[in-house]
């Protein structure tokens, strides 16, 4: 059974529109969940734009091993690479209610 030339240029038609766009935005992301897919989610990024620098993880005690050249995610206004976003550095619990002392 051939298509008639009319259903093909409405299949075309179909085909050929623009997408339409919900308008939603980028969920948030729930960066207390530390692994590799909520990673994945952030933006990452490796140079800062207008001023042509790479970006550095801001963990004091970072523990990537790579000096340069590592890509970033801003997470509650930090910058961290990947190993200390996955380490749980500044990982905040809501679930938690009392802070453990040490010593």
């Amino acid at each position: 059974m051939p298509l008639d030339p009319d259903k093909i240029k409405y299949l075309q038609a179909i085909k050929n529109r623009p997408r339409k766009t919900t308008g939603r935005g980028k969920k948030a992301v729930d960066t207390n969940v530390r692994d590799m897919e909520t990673w994945f989610k952030l933006d990452r990024r490796m140079m800062n734009n207008e001023t042509k620098e790479l970006f550095r993880c801001e963990n004091p005690n970072c523990v990537d091993p790579r000096q340069s050249g590592i890509m970033v995610s801003e997470v509650n206004g930090v910058f961290m690479c990947r190993y200390c976003f996955l380490d749980g550095w500044l990982a905040s619990n809501p679930d938690q209610t009392t802070l453990e002392a040490s010593g």
